[in-house]
């Protein structure tokens, strides 16, 4: 899959009451706080990305594998929030980080995760990767997580 704005837009909607945004479902007209409203004009992120591996795949229900680079920063414990609080439907979340946190047990409501080491090779085993580090490193790594058929979609948050 390639690089999505309909990925993020997706993710946006999905999260927008968390953040103090409200939404209904025309198209996006404003990012403004609930002084205006937002409407979506793109497809479901459900329809927008058919997931590629472990799917629990029938009409009612689908899931998706998560990776999140960055999750034990500020922002990376933000997405884990809104993904758990909005209900996402989580199959398999993947957490990345530096070899500084590698090895560490992360407690999420999907259950505890393993802090893996980044590996491009592992990130685009998942259907959707969130980059919550710095704007450099996304740069270097976002296109070659994204490349391909094979590859998973990437919301870059740097």
């Amino acid at each position: 899959m390639k690089f999505s704005s309909v990925a993020a837009t997706a993710l946006f909607l999905l999260s927008a009451p968390a953040l103090g945004f409200s939404t209904s479902s025309r198209s996006v007209s404003s990012f403004l706080p609930q002084t205006r409203e937002i409407h979506r004009s793109r497809p479901s992120f459900t329809s927008a990305l058919p997931p590629k591996h472990s799917y629990a795949n029938t009409a009612m229900s689908m899931s998706y594998s998560v990776g999140i680079v960055g999750a034990t920063g500020a922002v990376g414990k933000e997405i884990v929030g809104v993904l758990e609080n909005r209900g996402f439907p989580v199959s398999d979340l993947r957490i990345f980080g530096s070899s500084r946190s590698a090895g560490k047990e992360v407690e999420t409501k999907f259950g505890k995760v393993n802090v893996e080491l980044f590996d491009v090779d592992s990130a685009r085993e998942c259907d959707v990767v969130f980059l919550a580090v710095s704007g450099d490193f996304a740069l270097e790594h976002a296109k070659k997580i994204s490349e391909g058929e094979d590859g998973a979609v990437v919301i870059d948050n740097s």
